[in-house]
């Protein structure tokens, strides 16, 4: 089974960025729109806490969550956030299994698939943003994006995201995979786009 190594890694992935965060990036722009790097990581763990109770049946509070905490503090919470979503995404026998999203019931391996998918590109927004390392494995990048490429209609919402950017067929994974989510793979913070 291929989802789990790429989950983890896709973890392994935001972990790493979000541990590069200095104290005074947490309040600066990051490329999606209106959200700051603190706004951006609290976001990325309420996705992230929901999963044991979505796993599991329970109602999920998408509210819920850190919106008190900054800096080290959010780390923290990240790193517990994750740990139990990936203790709990583990732990399920059959892939198949139905569990309810915001926007329908989905299978398991499909809630994999979309949280895998988020925190790769929250890991390029959060890299951008604190000019961290944007590369990522090969591995990880290639089966996001066949995944991504599949679901595009489903996943990729206009309320949700920016229109996808069309990209020549020659572009390499992460610029597609960037482009489905409206996202241009060289933005650069500037003064235009500095959260006050």
């Amino acid at each position: 089974m291929m989802l789990l190594p790429i989950y983890r890694s896709a973890v392994r992935q935001f972990d790493s960025r979000v541990r590069a965060v200095r104290p005074e990036q947490w309040s600066v722009s990051t490329p999606d729109d209106d959200w700051d790097v603190q706004r951006l990581v609290q976001h990325v763990i309420v996705g992230q806490s929901v999963v044991p109770d979505i796993i599991d049946g329970r109602p999920a509070n998408f509210s819920a969550g850190s919106s008190a905490l900054t800096g080290p503090g959010l780390v923290q919470e990240w790193a517990a956030a994750s740990t139990a979503a990936v203790e709990a995404l583990s732990q399920v026998e059959y892939r198949d299994q139905l569990v309810q999203l915001p926007d329908g019931p989905a299978s398991v391996e499909e809630l994999g698939w979309r949280l895998a998918t988020d925190l790769t590109v929250h890991a390029w927004d959060l890299a951008r943003a604190v000019d961290a390392p944007d590369e990522f494995p090969n591995d990880l990048l290639a089966h996001v994006l066949e995944h991504a490429r599949e679901s595009a209609g489903s996943w990729f919402r206009p309320n949700r995201y920016s229109p996808a950017i069309p990209v020549p067929g020659c572009t390499d994974d992460l610029t597609e995979l960037l482009a489905l989510t409206g996202r241009n793979r060289w933005w650069r913070r500037s003064a235009a786009n500095v959260v006050a």
